[in-house]
Parts: structure tokens; C-alpha cells; sequence
């Protein structure tokens, strides 16, 4: 498989679209470039992680040098298994 060619995992829009709710747009936004307490998350999929500028990342973010789907995937899915109030 070559650099960025890894697929999105399939999914159920409407619990994905539940769960960004309930967990995620109270930071985050996904239609727009603006961000919140956390970066935008429009065009993630592809951008190297801890690269928004003018964001405050932590140091741990903008070194971990996460750009790739695989990279988001895997993220997603340890942040899923956190408690809800993490």
C-alpha cells in the first residue's frame, strides 16, 4: 500500500455524526478553518499533526509527526476507548 492510499475503516455516518457531538464540537469544528480549545479538524485527514499555525499544541503534539491515515485511525480509536470526560 503506498503513502495515504489506507481506507477510512467503514462506519455508521449517523452514530460517527452522534458521537462528534456528544464528544468532539465542543472543542472542535469540522466546517470551517477556526478553532476552539481544540485545533480545527477540517482537512485532518492528510495534515501532519500539531501543523495549525498560530495553535497552542503541546509539545508531545507538534513532535509526534502524525500525518497519515493509519496515524489518524489508530488515534481515533485510543481516544474512543477513553473515558468520556477525558
Amino acid at each position: 500500500m503506498t503513502k495515504g492510499s489506507e481506507k477510512m475503516p467503514e462506519g455508521d455516518y449517523e452514530k460517527g455524526k452522534k458521537i462528534f457531538k456528544q464528544r468532539c464540537a465542543q472543542c472542535h469544528v469540522i466546517d470551517s478553518l477556526a478553532t476552539k480549545t481544540g485545533p480545527t479538524l477540517n482537512g485532518v485527514v492528510g495534515r501532519k499533526s500539531g501543523s495549525i499555525a498560530d495553535f497552542p499544541y503541546s509539545a508531545a503534539n507538534k513532535n509526534k509527526k502524525a500525518d497519515e491515515r493509519a496515524d489518524l485511525i489508530k488515534y481515533i480509536e485510543v481516544e474512543a476507548k477513553k473515558a468520556p470526560s477525558s
